[in-house]
């Protein structure tokens, strides 16, 4: 049966348990949060280059001077390097990983200068840099991913627990005059640490209320796949993509042969099963990186990104032939039969524009359906 549950592998459950995946259709807001925070990040690091700055000017051997200026100019760069890639739209949560350590550990950095500078006063006791911490954790919220707060915020507690034991144990923290929140020890910051833990729990809590406000104005109701406006959203920053990288994309138009005779002969209700048993099954012979959406009725469409047309109609017509091969279940032990047909275009051998592409892709499912339905047209 179509609906039957795919077993899943060990490896890969404890995989999802502890990096689930992220919705696919989250990964262009995530982006473009990211893009934000990177621009903010080169502004920071602008600014933390001044301290560093002066005190070389003050005392050229000064080590805190010395390290001051060229390490706030490497963070700079990697800074400048993360916002290219985001701007590129660089796949995958490697670059989210990167960029969430980059802004604890430039805090982090900084606190570390501070005491090397002998300044424990300031680096025990300054709410504001404390409190950039709890910026860097609420910041990775605009990412749109629960796991780079967690990140984020385990990262800060560990990095700042570990700078204060090694003042504390190097003596550098015995300069300070007292006059701080705590003391310089592992057990007088765990305030500290439970504003940042706490932080973490609040910005995981808001990230998925945001998901969820999110999911419900760009998937189809019925069947949870992308609608057709997110779609059109999601093909334009492909074919810019593609464009980009000068590599192939293709387009698959969907429709379900004779839909309404399900509808007929057995009701809309089984007709609902039928859509969502479709939609489930698309969904699972995809890659996560392509998009698969609900366009309205018994029409689909799949944005397959760097994928050739020969390859996408291998794989449209591998899924066509399982579709049709195995019942889908409507209820009280009843099954249906059913066929798809497809039109596949492909960037830029169809077109460079989206409307050109939309228009090759249905007329080419238009023909396989006049030409006797249950086929992937690609060409012709």
């Amino acid at each position: 049966m179509i609906g039957s549950p795919v077993p899943v592998p060990l490896k890969r459950r404890l995989r999802y348990l502890l990096w689930p995946p992220l919705e696919a259709e989250l990964a262009d807001a995530g982006r473009a949060g990211e893009i934000v925070i990177a621009k903010a990040r080169l502004v920071l690091v602008a600014l933390l280059t001044l301290p560093g700055l002066a005190t070389l000017v003050r005392d050229p051997s000064a080590l805190s001077g010395r390290l001051g200026v060229p390490l706030p100019l490497a963070l700079f760069a990697a800074s400048a390097v993360i916002l290219h890639r985001a701007r590129a739209g660089t796949r995958g949560a490697a670059l989210g990983v990167a960029s969430t350590l980059l802004d604890v550990s430039i805090l982090s950095l900084y606190l570390l200068l501070l005491f090397v500078g002998g300044d424990a006063d300031t680096a025990l006791g300054s709410r504001l840099i404390f409190a950039t911490y709890v910026l860097a954790i609420a910041g990775a919220a605009l990412r749109y991913d629960g796991r780079l707060v967690r990140l984020a915020g385990l990262a800060a507690a560990a990095q700042y627990l570990g700078i204060v034991a090694w003042a504390s144990a190097t003596g550098r923290a015995a300069a300070a005059s007292g006059h701080f929140y705590g003391d310089a020890t592992l057990a007088g910051q765990l305030e500290e640490i439970f504003v940042l833990l706490a932080a973490t729990a609040l910005g995981s809590l808001l990230v998925e209320r945001a998901r969820e406000l999110r999911l419900s104005g760009i998937r189809d109701p019925l069947t949870r796949l992308a609608n057709r406006s997110h779609f059109h959203d999601r093909f334009e920053q492909e074919v810019r993509r593609a464009a980009r990288s000068k590599r192939p994309a293709a387009l698959a138009m969907i429709d379900i042969d004779h839909f309404k005779r399900v509808n007929d002969t057995h009701g809309h209700a089984a007709g609902d099963l039928v859509l969502q048993q479709v939609a489930s099954t698309l969904r699972r012979a995809m890659r996560r990186t392509d998009l698969v959406a609900r366009l309205g009725g018994e029409e689909f469409a799949i944005l397959l990104p760097e994928t050739p047309l020969e390859a996408a109609r291998e794989k449209l017509d591998a899924l066509r032939a399982a579709l049709s091969s195995a019942p889908i279940e409507i209820g009280n032990g009843a099954t249906v039969r059913l066929t798809v047909s497809a039109g596949l275009a492909a960037w830029p051998e169809d077109g460079s524009e989206t409307s050109r592409l939309l228009e090759v892709a249905d007329a080419r499912l238009l023909a396989g359906k006049r030409g006797g339905r249950d086929v992937v047209v690609a060409a012709g």
